[in-house]
Formats: C-alpha cells, sequence, structure tokens
C-alpha cells in the first residue's frame, strides 16, 4: 500500500521548515515522543490540523508519495479552488464518506487561505462568525455524512452572510466541542438546488464571539434520499 506524504516525508517536512519536534509536538497537544506516531496517522482531521500548524496545503500531506500530481493546490495569489458537485460522492458507503470528508476539509483549508481572518460578517446578527478549528471539525464530521450537506458547505460564504437567526439554547456541556461554549445559536439558509440547511452557531464563554459550529441540510430524510 502506498504511503501517504504525511507518512513518508512528515519528518524531512519538519526540517526543511525549520521546525523542531518539539515546538511541532507542543502545537500538536502531543508529547515529543509521539511524533513518530503522529506521522503514522490516516485521521483526516488530525492532518488536517498538521496541515495548519506546519503551513502546507492539506491535499499535499494525503497525496500518495507516488502521485504528487494529484494532490495540488492552486499557486496564484487570490486563485479559488473549484469542486463541482459531480466530484462529489452521492452513495453511502464508508469510502464515499471519507471522500466527502477530505472534500469538505480541503474546501476549508482553501477558504481559510483566500480568508485568512477566517470570519464573515453576518447581516442577521450584525456581528462576525468566525471560523475556528472546531467549526471544521464538527462540519467535516456530520456534513459528510450525505451528499447534500456536503454540497451545502461549498455554499459557506453564503451561509455566513445570509443564514437569519431561528433560536438560542444552552450549549450540550455533555458534548466535547461544545464545552467552550456558553450558548448556541441555530440558523438557517435556503439555498436553491439544496433545500433548507441549518448552521449553529457557537457563542464563546472567554469573549462572546461567536464560531460556527457546524452546517447541514435541515431535512435528513430527503437528503439520503436524494444522494442516492
Amino acid at each position: 500500500m502506498n504511503q501517504i506524504y504525511f507518512e513518508a516525508k512528515g519528518e524531512a517536512l519538519l526540517a526543511q521548515i525549520g521546525m523542531t519536534k518539539s515546538e511541532f509536538a507542543r502545537r500538536m497537544g502531543i508529547r515529543k515522543q509521539n511524533v513518530k506516531v503522529l506521522f503514522k496517522s490516516k485521521n483526516l482531521e488530525t492532518i488536517y490540523k498538521a496541515a495548519m500548524v506546519l503551513g502546507v496545503p492539506f491535499e499535499m500531506l494525503v497525496g500518495y508519495v507516488e502521485e504528487p500530481e494529484l494532490c495540488t493546490l492552486p499557486s496564484a495569489p487570490g486563485e479559488e479552488c473549484l469542486i463541482s458537485e459531480d466530484e462529489i460522492p452521492r452513495g453511502d458507503s464508508v469510502e464515499d464518506r471519507r471522500s466527502r470528508q477530505k472534500i469538505i476539509l480541503s474546501f476549508y483549508h482553501d477558504w481559510k487561505r483566500r480568508n485568512p481572518e477566517s470570519k464573515r460578517y453576518n447581516l442577521s446578527l450584525k456581528e462576525d462568525i468566525n471560523i475556528r478549528y472546531v467549526s471544521i471539525k464538527e462540519t467535516a464530521g456530520h456534513a459528510s455524512l450525505t451528499y447534500l450537506s456536503t454540497l451545502a458547505v461549498l455554499q459557506l460564504d453564503a451561509i455566513l452572510t445570509n443564514a437569519v437567526f431561528v433560536e438560542k439554547m444552552p450549549a450540550n456541556q455533555s458534548k466535547v466541542n461544545q464545552q467552550g461554549f456558553e450558548s448556541m445559536i441555530r440558523m438557517s439558509y435556503y439555498c436553491p438546488g439544496i433545500g433548507g440547511i441549518k448552521m449553529l452557531v457557537g457563542i464563546k464563554h472567554s469573549d462572546k464571539s461567536k464560531v460556527q459550529y457546524c452546517i447541514t441540510v435541515i431535512d435528513t430524510d430527503k437528503t439520503k434520499q436524494e444522494a442516492k
């Protein structure tokens, strides 16, 4: 089985960019002695975080070392990485879901590259909605379950700007990723061709800032049928 770039070239990449194993481990939240184990990880969320820490394209890290041309990002400043509907798998297999998760992670990586402040002003809340690591982790985990939810994520700019307030509710403290929030806001957006889209936004304990938490389509039953 071919090795992905992250496993085959990870340590060499550290040396190339001048980052020590200790610094890399600290920023990844692991012990230095676990760096070698980390480079063997196939978890896309872990690799995505590593791409952010290393400052390299996510696609490069998940590409096979024998086939680097298959996983590249546009190099021209401001050039957008476009994903067509036909590229998104519509099935319910594990492999289809993994492919959709990879597409979502890739999309967010490119979006953050084009939007270094990682935020958009929302007209309904009259405040910025920020994109953080938890935004990517939750959305990639949930939206990748169906074709339509994955397609909805690609409308990120429109959703962040135009989604409207529906209700405010307490954060679910039993969920680890919601423990940093004091409350959650449910917002909705209608997109032609997709339907109703739900966005959860968390209000942080520390500074009351708004963070996009998760994006999915509202009618999940309809989504499963149309994804077949």
